[in-house]
């Protein structure tokens, strides 16, 4: 057969030309270009078996470093699309390699040209025989139409709201007549809004009026009540609070952290018992803990684990008879799954394998299925778990993230969010005032830039394999090179003094921990830096580039460590007051923020450390950058950002530029470039969530 050409493989039709799977109950999967490749080889060399060798010939041309480990992730993933059909579809051979099972048919085209006796006898019938045909075959595909009920996936969401800014969290009543969400405008303005669905044409209702943030609601299942958590950073406080939805009246219900954005909620079926993410002074990480709602004096109890835990418990979901409670568990920022807790004997079940981050859990009414929101790369896709066996369907909605249904009807709202992201410029010489500009932009996201003064190189991060890669180049947006090849999330590159080497953030191939790794540009190796620990942050380099530096994250700290790149010895730590990421601009000032105590100074000769803005003034971690003269940092105030410098001489802070919210991006720092005199950062292109929902079978 020609694999370019489109097959049969058992219950699928694969599309070589589109890299697509297509099924009838599953619909489309868009595939990566190197995993169809691989489907396609095994389909031309079916029934036999084909090495790993052979196919890393045949698909990466030989490069064992990066064909290996790509290879097992192509065969993991392919298993994945094609777990729908009853039979196992790709057999691994132990220690030689892997054969289709499945003989691939081919797709036979019909030509459009008709032979000439043919196309003479059809245009020589009668005009009444010529009509009787259409409506015959009129009537066959009407009925073939309409006896083929449309699985749930291949319904048209509806959109319930179209205001500019972000909709976010929809919580819909029980009966699904009315929709509460979270606002957020272009000022940055933060409330909670309600709509009713049975009548459209009406704008929606504000329901809180304040200064402070809304997060995730709930309604109760009579109805009545509606529970949402409102933080205000001003105060320092963070509450749980039930709203009367027919007087719109107010009562608190218990305390919740004061840091992280999201805050997770949800109540049993039968109001007894409200779980919600909180924290205590006690915990020393935050999680999940219920609240028996039926004692006017119960305190919340934590159910989550605390101590020696390798993970963190974020988002939670009752089951609709009360048994069940599903649970998001995430081990570091590349590996979240679900899981199912009973909460009557306390036996737990992993549900999902293989995620990097779920945005959302629902319990379908009917209690068998849960529908959950995945996203990786900043794409967000939404997918059906049937509890009973464990089979997942996608649900063909890209961007659906937050899915939530209404309690009595299988109407499952959700919000419908895109992102696109740049690198942009900003000039520093205060002769000339100016604008950001772009400097790499195009229709997938760039994130993450760091500028080499020796290569005259920018390395950033793409999606447009399908995965974040790490990619360089030249300092006009030019000259494109893609360095890594893991399809796993790489993040945060990081030059070498030198331009050899980048150092980057990285999964490892289980995804049980986030790992430094670097990568030489010239020949694309990458070497896994030794670490005793299983949870980092952003790399930045030492001054002779024989060492890296990182926050390393243990059960009692988290703090700047040194790591050899070399020499094996163990590592050093650096900071001792929650050090989180620096900057060396000498042999012996390290410039580093802290979490939640503002940005510091480092003598690594004499151990000194002196505070340089505290954390009123610095409050955003990463997006910064030194310089032997001073630091520029973002400040995001209520409705805008400022761009601010410090002057290490005087003391001065000069404003350098105000941007509308979310011009620039909080997590991604910012990056000198010394030879044109600008700042390089990643920049929101476009960012808007609406509310949709779709009518699921019952």
């Amino acid at each position: 057969m020609q694999p370019e050409h489109a097959y049969k493989l058992g219950d699928f039709r694969v599309e070589p030309s589109e890299c697509a799977l297509y099924h009838e109950h599953i619909g489309k999967q868009t595939l990566q270009p190197k995993f169809i490749d691989v489907l396609n080889y095994l389909a031309s060399q079916y029934p036999r078996v084909v090495s790993r060798q052979e196919l890393i010939d045949s698909v990466w041309l030989g490069n064992e470093h990066v064909g290996k480990k790509a290879l097992t992730n192509a065969i993991w993933h392919l298993r994945k699309a094609l777990n729908a059909s009853d039979k196992e579809t790709i057999e691994t051979i132990r220690k030689t390699g892997y054969r289709l099972l499945i003989e691939p048919q081919q797709i036979e085209t019909e030509s459009t040209e008709l032979n000439p006796s043919s196309r003479d006898r059809w245009f020589a019938l009668p005009a009444t025989k010529y009509a009787a045909s259409v409506v015959m075959v009129l009537i066959l595909l009407i009925t073939t139409l309409a006896l083929r009920e449309p699985p749930h996936d291949h319904h048209v969401p509806v959109t319930v709201t179209t205001e500019p800014g972000l909709e976010l969290f929809p919580a819909p009543s029980p009966d699904g007549r009315f929709v509460v969400y979270k606002w957020i405008s272009p000022d940055g303005q933060v409330d909670l809004f309600k709509r009713d669905m049975q009548q459209p044409e009406r704008p929606a209702i504000r329901i809180t009026h304040d200064q402070a943030l809304e997060g995730h609601s709930v309604w109760s299942a009579d109805g009545k009540f509606l529970y949402f958590s409102r933080k205000d950073r001003k105060i320092g406080q963070c509450d749980v609070v039930r709203m009367d939805m027919q007087n719109y009246q107010e009562s608190f219900v218990t305390a919740c952290p004061i840091v992280g954005g999201y805050h997770y909620i949800d109540i049993a079926a039968d109001n007894s018992m409200l779980a919600f993410y909180g924290d205590d002074e006690e915990a020393s990480r935050s999680g999940i803990y219920t609240l028996d709602l039926t004692d006017p004096d119960a305190r919340p109890q934590r159910l989550s684990c605390d101590k020696d835990c390798e993970y963190k418990e974020r988002d939670m979901a009752f089951s609709p008879n009360g048994q069940y409670l599903a649970l998001t568990r995430r081990y570091n920022q590349f590996n979240e799954n679900i899981y199912l807790l009973d909460l009557q004997n306390n036996n737990e079940r992993q549900l999902t394998y293989h995620e990097q981050d779920i945005v959302g859990l629902s319990w379908h009414p009917s209690g068998k299925k849960l529908v959950y929101g995945v996203q990786s790369a900043d794409n967000r896709r939404g997918f059906v778990l049937n509890i009973e066996n464990g089979d997942i369907e996608a649900l063909g909605i890209e961007g659906l993230s937050y899915p939530n249904f209404a309690r009595n009807t299988p109407a499952l709202f959700f919000q419908h969010r895109r992102e696109q992201y740049q690198i942009a410029a900003l000039p520093i010489d205060n002769s000339v005032s100016s604008s950001p500009f772009p400097v790499l932009q195009s229709g997938y996201n760039h994130k993450y830039p760091d500028f080499s003064s020796v290569s005259r190189r920018i390395a950033y991060v793409s999606n447009e394999t399908g995965a974040y890669e790490i990619w360089t180049a030249d300092s006009q947006g030019n000259d494109r090179r893609q360095l890594t090849f893991l399809q796993r999330s790489a993040s945060y590159p990081r030059w070498s003094h030198d331009g050899r080497f980048i150092a980057f953030l990285a999964p490892d191939e289980e995804n049980k921990g986030d790992h430094i790794f670097i990568v030489e540009a010239s020949t694309r190796r990458v070497q896994k830096i030794d670490s005793p620990f299983s949870r980092h942050n952003r790399p930045f380099w030492s001054p002779d580039d024989n060492n890296i530096m990182s926050t390393a994250y243990t059960s009692t700290h988290a703090d700047i460590y040194e790591f050899s790149v070399g020499a094996n010895t163990e590592p050093k730590r650096i900071t001792f007051n929650k050090g989180r990421y620096g900057i060396v601009l000498n042999e012996g000032n390290l410039v580093y923020s802290t979490w939640g105590n503002g940005l510091w100074s480092l003598n690594l000769v004499t151990g000194q450390s002196s505070q340089l803005l505290n954390s009123d003034t610095f409050r955003e971690a990463y997006a910064w950058a030194a310089t032997p003269t001073g630091v520029y940092y973002l400040v995001e105030e209520k409705q805008h950002q400022e761009l601010h410098f410090l002057d290490f001489t005087s003391n001065a802070i000069t404003l350098m530029l105000k941007a509308p919210l979310s011009t620039i991006v909080k997590d991604g720092a910012l990056r000198i470039d010394p030879a044109q005199q600008r700042i390089l950062f990643t920049k929101t292109l476009f960012n808007q969530s609406d509310i949709k929902y779709i009518q699921m079978k019952p």
